[in-house]
């Protein structure tokens, strides 16, 4: 479980960027985050990772108060997909994933159970089948299951994944989300429980695909927070970007008859 209390967080007094956010993630949640450029999206992530010092308020990862955490006790609880991720060596995809094992520090000697669990992964996404080809030369809806592989070796049960369909095709786009509901729906790569997703996101869209929460932030405060069916919707989404109704009915209604929500 994750426990947001009282979050606020400030580059400089003058302009906080986070304000006073409250909410608690359980285990098995999809969480869509939702708010215009600037809002506060990808600075909550990185306050979640721990890599922030908070002006005022706690996160607590299972009942741990995240800044506290060993580097080593955080990678086995929290695993970062970035948006894209470029590699200047021409590593094979086996050998990123294995990354994802790295536990102990810069030495550390893969064993025969890390390289079942990396292909394990591998499998799990699709791209077993691949395991020997150059990095490099995947596609970009390709890498970025290869970070999710990388995660899912890593035995991490909260994912955090800041837009992590940016730079994709449309048809890449909804693979990979279609990835992230069925990964949720297993459980964790070695069955130790359920995963958490939590990305960051401009497409109302994909937050009704993906199901489960959304939280909706507007210049560092919540919202909005529940259910995606509940919260978006063409009124919720417009007052989030102050945009017409009316240029939203459309694709909410389209998608909402789809997927069993209504607006």
């Amino acid at each position: 479980m994750i426990q947001v209390s009282q979050l606020s967080f400030a580059y400089s007094k003058k302009h906080p960027v986070l304000r006073n956010l409250n909410f608690i993630i359980e285990p098995g949640e999809i969480i869509n985050i939702l708010g215009p450029n600037g809002c506060g999206k990808s600075t909550l992530l990185k306050a979640i990772l721990g890599f922030l010092p908070l002006k005022r308020g706690l996160v607590h990862i299972n009942g741990h108060d995240v800044v506290s955490l060993r580097p080593q006790r955080l990678a086995r609880l929290l695993s970062y997909v970035p948006q894209m991720h470029n590699t200047p060596f021409n590593y094979q995809v086996l050998d990123v994933v294995l990354m994802g094992r790295v536990f102990s520090g810069p030495w550390y000697k893969y064993t025969r159970e890390d390289h079942d669990i990396a292909r394990d992964a591998l499998h799990r996404v699709r791209l077993l089948d691949l395991a020997s080809r150059p990095y490099q030369h995947l596609s970009g809806g390709q890498r970025q299951l290869v970070l999710i592989a990388r995660a899912l070796a890593q035995g991490a049960d909260y994912f955090i994944m800041d837009e992590p369909v940016t730079g994709l095709d449309y048809s890449n786009q909804f693979y990979l989300l279609e990835t992230i509901r069925e990964l949720s729906a297993q459980g964790g790569a070695q069955k130790t429980g359920k995963l958490i997703f939590i990305l960051t996101t401009h497409h109302p869209e994909h937050a009704l695909f993906l199901g489960g929460r959304a939280l909706l932030i507007q210049k560092g405060q919540l919202l909005a927070d529940g259910p995606v069916e509940a919260v978006v919707t063409a009124q919720g989404i417009c007052d989030l970007y102050g945009i017409k109704p009316q240029f939203l009915d459309k694709i909410i209604n389209s998608y909402g008859k789809q997927y069993g929500m209504a607006c």
